[in-house]
């Protein structure tokens, strides 16, 4: 995780294995998502493959709930106050979910290190495309970020003529299909590759962003 941070403010660009571990499972089980905001097939596609004894039913059920609680055990994990992260922290999952994780987290590894690794290596030093530092891949951003997102609060401190209030935001990387921009609460972001590697446009639902928490 890459941070940028002052007394008063904390702002992080990330990826999460455990985010990519369920997102993965969700494809290859071919789970049905219904309750609130679905996101796109992971990207590069996931084959679907059922288990022998998995009880995919039993899945499908528990996914939409792990999925919520995963996001606020993220949350919490950066959360100053320590009775946060005690009352948040320790994921749990029905037996049939948590077979589901094991089973698959090895495949979702090495699928997520295979659709990722060629964009670094393939990219080059790009850092200005675009005018800004985010073109040129999945790795190569998660080393900038930190550091272009204080920037952005600075810039944003100028405009708005004095310091940011105390705020946390942290932007999650992930690998799906077309450009995303979901804002799930009011400091955690899940961003797509694709959204990411438009320079501007991201730059301008980051900046809307950090405006709105400064």
């Amino acid at each position: 995780m890459r941070l940028e941070n002052t007394t008063s403010w904390r702002v992080g660009w990330t990826s999460e294995s455990v985010v990519d571990v369920a997102l993965y499972v969700r494809d290859a089980l071919a789970l049905s998502v219904e309750d609130g905001p679905v996101l796109p097939p992971v990207e590069p596609d996931v084959p679907v493959h059922i288990p022998p004894g998995l009880d995919r039913a039993a899945v499908q059920r528990e996914w939409a709930a792990w999925w919520d609680e995963l996001l606020a055990s993220l949350r919490a994990r950066d959360d100053p106050d320590p009775r946060g992260r005690h009352r948040r922290a320790g994921l749990e999952a029905d037996t049939a979910t948590r077979h589901a994780i094991e089973y698959f987290t090895a495949s979702a590894s090495r699928h997520f290190a295979s659709s990722r690794g060629p964009a670094l290596r393939g990219a080059g030093d790009r850092s200005g495309e675009g005018g800004t530092p985010w073109a040129p891949g999945f790795y190569r951003r998660q080393i900038v970020a930190g550091e272009r997102l204080g920037q952005l609060v600075r810039e944003a401190e100028v405009r708005l003529g004095r310091r940011a209030y105390p705020f946390r935001l942290s932007v999650i990387e992930i690998s799906v299909a077309g450009p995303v921009w979901l804002r799930v609460a009011e400091d955690q972001v899940l961003v797509s590759s694709r959204f990411a590697e438009n320079g501007p446009l991201l730059e301008a639902a980051l900046c809307e962003v950090i405006d709105d928490l400064a």
